[in-house]
């Protein structure tokens, strides 16, 4: 019972550190990004990979 109850332990501690990773790691791409595209909005859309549409 003490072995299910670490796995259990281990697998809800193990969820919590990745979603602090991935929330660390989009928190600062989006920092990174709208700081560049304030400063440099050209850098900005090469970086994402915007296109813009040509209406005609």
């Amino acid at each position: 019972m003490k072995f299910i109850g670490f796995l259990i332990f281990l697998t809800i501690a193990l969820m919590g550190f990745s979603m602090l990773i991935f929330l660390a790691l989009f928190v600062g791409y989006w920092i990174t990004l709208t700081t560049v595209e304030r400063f440099n909005p050209e850098l900005a859309n090469r970086m994402v990979g915007h296109k813009e549409s040509s209406e005609e």
